[in-house]
């Protein structure tokens, strides 16, 4: 609750409190300036009579006086200026230089209010020093006496030559003041006003005697309780210096003496370029008339008003960085910031050993308490309670005979006037004279109220309001209304009646519709709020306050506001949300009244009650504000934390209102930038970064070749799907063949892209000279276009010296990006521009190179943080980042930073990990660099991206060391073994033949007896021959490797991951892994069906007729392909040759013509007739290999790769028969005789007709299993 110094009492009597003149001779006025006081400064401190004072009322009812407390004057110099600039330079300052109690905000000042914990200034002493202010420049009116002068105090020094005669000379100049310009400042009470004489002596160099014998003088000629003898300056000027280290007195003046105000034309250059605005729009001139206060009424002329939310045109102009706050902002003084020509020619050194009161010693002060006491109790007391007699009397007395001749003269003149109230729009007026009855009546009221003789003063008031009313003196009857009303709440508990609210409403409405006076209806509006928060009526103060806003006046209107904000937060329910809107409007009116700390602590306020209700377009209007005035204010931080909510992504701004908000961003971002410690980075809040989303990749990218023949080793990328287990269980199996078949005992997988889903509890390891990849994901949560340059890692990095005793530096690249000895230990990549749209995210890939051994740490991401142009600066065309076109870098930008902190998974491992949130290590950015290694690069030339359906092609691998180290036991193996192959043997095919020839010396049949068990051992790791075991660095090695199409059409994924181990075992990492994906589009081509069939007339009369020695076996081949015209199709097909391989059987043709040339057109099938028979030459594990050809060329199916590519057909077909269950045991239970096993291979020749018309030919093989007669094999991997 907003709680004022003063009670209302306190505040009502000290507003309404005698006012009594003073007139000093110059000789007097010498003696008090050794104290550096003036006479009315002399006693100001003890002018409230501490005691309790008795009086009566014309009734003769006894009366107390508590807290009497007088207003002094001088008479000859009032003390406030009538110029309009100067009484605006005095409100402006009273609330400008008025700053709240340090031990107000604390936790005392919470009040909870449903969901709300609002933090509330406990006091507004901004507002009671308006208020204050507000009531000593008030001028004094003619229809009330309140503020008018009961009295003159002449001073005369004792060291005068003739003092009696200038006491006379004084009071003539009273007298002739009063009576020849009565309006004249000060305005005295009545004629016969108190006269009272008071002799000055100084101590220190006066003469007691003297001063005694002429006081006596004075007691005679004077009335004798009108004169004083007041003795002070005990303290001689020549022994202030000596008595300095002595315990000097209080000094209760400094509270009473007013700072020296600033030169009428610096104020009026300051208010004008601070607010561009004329002077006549901000607060009414106070010359002139009563009218030109603060709190006029708005000008009913013209009906437009702007938006209370919306800022002044003047405002929009004044741009955030127009000016330097501290020039003319009347709030920078208040805020510690100096203006450069305020005080540089104040010579403090003249007044270095002055103070006030010095020549005072507490017998003087005790004096001075004594005089005002005297005065007071002696004089003014006895003198106000004659006045109210003789004004009661004269009332008496011409009471009946004023009221009968007013009465015939408005029967006669006045016509039929309506009685009552009339409206605004008639205002009536009647001049009084001044000894008018009315006017007694309201002189003895207004004295009665001053010495606090209420009751007595309510009912004259009352009789004076029914006079007034009857005589339509409007202004009158609205004071009359007013101090009746006070006069009733003054009396307290003790009143026979309720507080008159009406009477106060009444006033305050005449004031304004009738009298067009404001500023005595602000007067009311403060005294009667007061009256009524005291009573707990908070919702009619917050009324009244309502009343008094006007558009003229917008610092009166700012301070109105947030009064009536208060009182509706303080009500018995209170209601916070027009506690909040209030504040607002009270912001807004603070704002365009200058006041701008005034405004920010407003806004600061409201916002405690719009923040978190999604009311967003309200929110944003009062950070925009805050992070404004803040700035300012030069309260850069604040300033940059308002305006950081402004781009949040739940903003509901309109694209051009976000980019308005982010340059004004990024301009206070600039300026607090440059006043931040040097070196370091500001954190910017855009984009949004997700650190738990950023990847680390160890290893180069790979480059497509400039060679199209050439296709490089994929390795491993962000986008590739490092969870599915292909390349663990790859990586496995080089690793056991590697190991003897076995796994070490602290094996793990080689991770070389860290992510949220791989295990991080360890530091990856990186390698010198090898690049480390970060992706980092970022995302503009605007709708307008954000421009990051310079785009760069943040990285520090402690360095491994071996056998150094000294501790290594810490070296950072953020203190100093140009930094020569950063770029030559880490290398970093810089991404010159990057573009997000509104709403866009994308990745940002940054690379840093290590070039010596230690530990790296990446801490965050440095970028510039611009937007694009205005539309009238864009260029017509877009920007792109291959820098095509131009480019936004020249946009508004601020250089920044944000820190990238990753979070750990979640523990869940025991009970107090179940119940707390806690994390694990993450430590992918925490890096471990390590010497070089060797660097694996592999080339696959002439790799196919399409192949047929057992299509044999040969390719060449390049391996190439591109480290610094040579490597050795360099393997490879993928995930289809049946794939491809090195060969067996050392007289293989040279690159690019696919199939050797055997020489057919015109035999149709050709049988082998062989032994395959070389072809047979195949395993899935392929051992690469390298000369002398290792390869070099910047060594190329090339070799042949043959690759067969899949059986099933479609698209397939081979995957091939090569091994090698560094030759030297330094390093913690004994071996490294590289990865290769290719992508075979297989197209069918030939499909293959086989069935063998028992037959009696193939049995030879040599064999037992219960044995089966021979089989007729019929092959059906058809072309699968079609006819495409303008794409690449299988014109036709040709059989070359028809393979046997069975442990005990061979084929043969049963055909007896010449079936060379054997072709099969699209979708065209054909039939062979081949004959089974066994064999009677078989050795051991040896493997009958029979061979049919259909062509002049025929290849040796003996050879590499054709019976490679059988011998991984075979067991492949061995593992799925496993797979399926389908075991010999099932074929022990029936006849021996059924049982076939071979493997007829097919082998073909394709002609091709490719897109420019030329032919191509392509060979391939497809395998037939045959296990037993009468059955239907494919060549597909599937039973009929």
């Amino acid at each position: 609750m907003a709680k004022c110094k003063q009670t209302a009492e306190e505040f009502i009597q000290n507003t309404f409190s005698p006012h009594v003149a003073v007139l000093c001779s110059a000789e007097a006025e010498l003696i008090c300036q050794k104290n550096n006081l003036t006479f009315v400064q002399l006693i100001q401190p003890f002018c409230r009579l501490p005691t309790e004072v008795h009086t009566r009322d014309p009734n003769n009812l006894p009366h107390v006086i508590r807290n009497l407390r007088l207003n002094v004057c001088d008479m000859t110099n009032p003390g406030y200026p009538t110029q309009p600039a100067a009484i605006r330079k005095l409100l402006n300052d009273s609330v400008a230089n008025t700053q709240l109690p340090s031990r107000d905000g604390g936790k005392s000042n919470v009040l909870s209010v449903g969901n709300y914990d609002l933090q509330l200034n406990s006091s507004t002493p901004w507002f009671e020093s308006y208020r204050d202010m507000y009531l000593k420049i008030m001028p004094a009116s003619d229809h009330e006496y309140l503020n008018n002068c009961l009295a003159c105090v002449f001073i005369v020094s004792s060291s005068n030559n003739d003092p009696i005669a200038t006491f006379q000379g004084l009071g003539n100049q009273q007298l002739q003041q009063q009576q020849q310009f009565p309006n004249k400042s000060p305005r005295w009470f009545c004629q016969g006003i108190l006269h009272y004489f008071v002799l000055l002596h100084d101590v220190s160099e006066g003469e007691q005697a003297r001063a005694e014998s002429i006081y006596q003088i004075m007691k005679s000629t004077f009335p004798p309780h009108c004169c004083h003898l007041l003795q002070i300056n005990s303290r001689s000027l020549q022994t202030i210096d000596t008595l300095q280290s002595e315990t000097t007195l209080p000094d209760p003046w400094s509270q009473f003496i007013p700072k020296p105000p600033e030169p009428i034309w610096m104020s009026f250059v300051n208010c004008h370029f601070l607010s561009g605005r004329s002077l006549s729009g901000s607060i009414p001139s106070l010359s002139g008339s009563v009218s030109s206060l603060p709190g006029s009424i708005p000008n009913l002329a013209n009906p437009l008003m702007d938006h209370p939310l919306a800022f002044s045109h003047t405002e929009v102009q004044n741009t955030i960085g127009e000016s330097s706050p501290v020039d003319g902002d009347p709030t920078a003084a208040a805020n510690g910031y100096q203006d450069g020509r305020s005080s540089s020619s104040v010579n403090t050194d003249k007044n270095k050993h002055k103070g006030h009161g010095i020549c005072l010693t507490s017998s003087d002060m005790d004096r001075l308490r004594i005089f005002m006491h005297e005065f007071v109790v002696k004089a003014l007391i006895p003198w106000a309670e004659r006045q109210m007699k003789i004004f009661s009397e004269q009332l008496a007395s011409r009471k009946g005979i004023h009221r009968s001749i007013f009465s015939a003269t408005k029967k006669w003149f006045g016509g039929n006037k309506p009685s009552g109230y009339v409206q605004a729009n008639q205002n009536t007026t009647v001049v009084y004279t001044s000894d008018a009855p009315e006017l007694q009546l309201r002189r003895m009221a207004d004295l009665a109220f001053l010495f606090q003789m209420y009751e007595f003063a309510y009912q004259t008031y009352h009789t004076a309001k029914r006079d007034f009313n009857n005589d339509h003196a409007w202004l009158h009857l609205a004071g009359a209304l007013e101090m009746a009303s006070l006069s009733i709440f003054m009396q307290g508990i003790q009143a026979q009646r309720p507080y008159p609210h009406h009477y106060m409403e009444s006033a305050i409405t005449t004031y304004i519709a009738s009298c067009r006076n404001p500023q005595f209806a602000t007067r009311a509006t403060l005294t009667s709020t007061e009256a009524l928060k005291s009573r707990g009526m908070f919702h009619e103060a917050a009324t009244q306050f309502f009343k008094l806003i006007c558009e003229e006046s917008d610092l009166s209107s700012a301070l109105f506001l947030e009064q009536s904000a208060h009182c509706f937060i303080n009500m018995k329910s209170p209601l916070v949300r027009r506690y909040s809107f209030h504040m607002i409007l009270a912001g807004h009116r603070f704002n365009k009244a200058v006041q701008r700390k005034h405004a920010l602590r407003a806004y600061s306020q409201a916002l405690q009650i719009y923040k978190g209700k999604h009311w967003s377009i309200a929110e944003d209007h009062i950070h925009f504000t805050i992070g404004r005035q803040s700035f300012n204010l030069k309260q850069l931080e604040n300033a940059t934390a308002a305006f950081k909510h402004l781009l949040s992504e739940d903003s509901r701004q309109i694209p051009s209102q976000q980019n308005s908000y982010l340059r004004e961003y990024l301009f206070v971002y600039k300026v607090t930038g440059e006043n931040s410690s040097y070196g370091r980075l500001p954190e910017l809040p855009l984009p949004n970064v997700n650190a738990n989303l950023t990847k680390v990749l160890l290893g180069k990218k790979s480059l497509s070749s400039d060679n199209v023949r050439k296709t490089s080793a994929s390795g491993i990328w962000f986008s590739d799907d490092d969870n599915n287990g292909v390349w663990r269980n790859l990586e496995e199996q080089l690793v056991r063949s590697a190991n003897n078949g076995t796994l070490p005992i602290k094996y793990q997988q080689t991770i070389q892209c860290f992510t949220n889903q791989t295990e991080n509890k360890y530091s990856p390891t990186g390698f010198v000279g090898e690049p480390i990849t970060v992706e980092v994901y970022v995302e503009n949560p605007l709708q307008v276009t954000l421009v990051l340059s310079e785009v760069m890692l943040l990285w520090s990095f402690l360095p491994s010296i071996v056998g150094s005793v000294d501790k290594p530096q810490l070296i950072s690249n953020e203190i100093s990006t140009g930094n020569n000895l950063a770029d030559e230990i880490i290398q970093t990549s810089v991404i010159k521009e990057v573009i997000l749209q509104g709403s866009e995210s994308k990745p940002i890939h940054l690379t840093l190179v290590p070039r010596q051994p230690g530990e790296l740490r990446i801490v965050g991401l440095a970028y510039n943080l611009g937007t694009t142009p205005q539309p009238s600066q864009q260029s017509t065309e877009s920007t792109s980042i291959d820098g095509s076109k131009s480019s936004f870098i020249n946009s508004v930008f601020v250089r920044g930073k944000q820190r990238l902190e990753v979070q750990g998974p979640r523990l869940n491992n025991n009970k107090e990990e179940k119940i707390n949130k806690i994390y694990g290590p993450d430590r992918r950015l925490d890096l471990v660099v390590q010497e070089e290694m060797p660097i694996l690069e592999v080339n696959f030339c002439d790799f196919p991206e399409t192949l047929l359906c057992g299509e044999v092609h040969c390719i060449e691998l390049e391996f190439t060391n591109s480290g610094r180290s040579p490597l050795q036991k360099l393997q490879l193996t993928s995930s289809q073994p049946e794939f491809c192959t090195f060969g067996v043997g050392s007289d293989l095919p040279k690159y690019p033949y696919v199939y050797q020839q055997r020489d057919v010396k015109g035999e149709s049949l050709q049988c082998d007896n062989v032994n395959l068990k070389d072809y047979f051992h195949v395993s899935n790791v392929l051992d690469i021959p390298l000369s002398d075991n290792i390869l070099k660095p910047g060594e190329t090695l090339s070799i042949p490797m043959w690759v067969r199409g899949s059986d099933i059409g479609g698209v397939h994924e081979v995957d091939f991951l090569f091994y090698y181990e560094p030759l030297d075992h330094q390093s913690k990492v004994k071996y490294r892994i590289l990865r290769h994906r290719a992508i075979v589009n297989t197209v069918e081509s030939l499909s293959v069906r086989v069935s063998a069939y028992k037959s009696t007339s193939c049995r030879t009369a040599n064999h037992d007729d219960k044995q089966l020695n021979s089989c007729t076996i019929t092959c059906e081949l058809e072309n699968l392909s079609q006819v495409q015209y303008q794409r690449p199709h299988i014109q036709e097909l040709q059989i070359m040759q028809v393979s046997c391989v069975s442990p005990v059987w061979f084929v043969s043709s049963l055909s007896t013509s010449d079936q060379k040339g054997i072709r099969i057109g699209s979708r065209e099938s054909l039939q062979l007739v081949l004959k089974g028979t066994k064999s009677k030459q078989t050795k051991g594990d040896n493997f009958v290999v029979s061979e049919v050809p259909f062509d002049m060329e025929q290849v040796n199916s003996v050879s590499t790769p054709c019976c490679d590519f059988y011998c991984r057909s075979q067991l492949c077909h061995n593992n799925r028969m496993k797979q399926e269950n389908r075991s010999d045991k099932l074929l022990d239970n029936l006849n021996e005789a059924l049982r076939v096993q071979m493997v007829l291979v097919c082998l073909w020749k394709a002609f091709v007709a490719q897109e420019n018309g030329q032919m191509k030919i392509l060979v391939g093989q497809h395998h037939v299993h045959v296990e037993t007669v009468n059955s239907i094999v494919t060549s597909y991997p599937l039973v009929v």
